[in-house]
């Protein structure tokens, strides 16, 4: 699954805080601090138009939040998307951020290796077929066929075609299956203002579906704690299943083997999480 990241604060010189957290692939910063520095004047709306990484970050009240970060890279390109972020101010920043912030990860390395609980989902590779495949032999899941994980993580990396917009639902039980999602979904993840926009970021403009599937997750998990017995009436709505009903071609074969296999992967990796509460 997706991490949930921790981060940290630094000071910068005018006296704007800069959250930062420390990947394996370098550092990010919070992309609305950054901005609040070499941009104030750009709003929210700038912030969903540019490249930007969506990363699941632990805020201090213990709430996970979506967060658009900016590696260094990203930040440099921010001088050719827009007039308005001038290229000293951008130069300044990024010699700060060399000089205050990257230190402090480069010599002391438990602020990058920051332990975290293991659990068997998080160990699968979804790029490579055999990862996910050693992990429902370990699960004696008879829930899925070599085509239809073939199948699964096409979808899961968006190489299967899916319409740009949010599907509708006029169904009144579907409507409130979703609100029921949504309602969950806010008491797990703060930052998310509405279904819509959840996916719009987390299905159609996002690189893959790992992020839409570990919410679903946590809202399996926590419906599943409440023994909830609209549990999969509600899921049908989630970002994941939600999406596979969008798909342009259901007539590919195994396509009705996807759901009962999600859901089954779903209740795998709550059952860990439920075993360690």
């Amino acid at each position: 699954m997706v991490e949930v990241w921790r981060y940290w604060e630094f000071e910068h010189p005018s006296s704007s805080v800069v959250r930062v957290i420390a990947t394996p692939t370098g550092l990010e910063l919070f992309a609305v601090d950054v901005l609040q520095i070499v941009a104030p004047i750009l709003n929210d709306d700038f912030v969903r138009s540019i490249e930007v990484r969506k990363r699941l970050v632990m805020m201090e009240n213990n709430q996970v939040s979506l967060v658009s970060t900016l590696s260094a890279l990203s930040i440099h390109s921010l001088i050719s998307r827009t007039s308005v972020v001038e290229h000293n101010v951008v130069r300044q920043f990024m010699q700060w951020v060399r000089t205050n912030v990257m230190p402090v990860f480069k010599n002391d390395v438990t602020m990058i290796a920051v332990e975290q609980p293991k659990y068997l989902f998080q160990e699968i590779d979804y790029s490579q077929k055999d990862s996910l495949i050693k992990y429902l032999y370990f699960q004696n899941s008879e829930s899925w066929s070599s085509n239809s994980i073939d199948l699964y993580l096409k979808f899961i990396f968006k190489k299967l075609p899916l319409p740009a917009s949010c599907p509708q639902t006029i169904d009144l039980n579907g409507i409130d299956f979703r609100r029921k999602y949504f309602q969950v979904l806010k008491t797990v993840l703060r930052s998310v203002s509405s279904y819509e926009y959840a996916y719009e970021d987390l299905v159609i403009r996002s690189e893959n579906l790992l992020i839409a599937q570990s919410l679903d997750l946590l809202v399996y998990y926590h419906l599943n704690k409440l023994n909830d017995l609209d549990l999969n009436q509600v899921l049908s709505q989630g970002l994941i299943l939600q999406a596979l009903g969008t798909m342009v071609n259901k007539s590919i074969e195994n396509f009705k083997d996807l759901k009962p296999m999600y859901l089954n992967l779903l209740d795998y990796f709550s059952a860990e999480m439920l075993a360690l509460d």
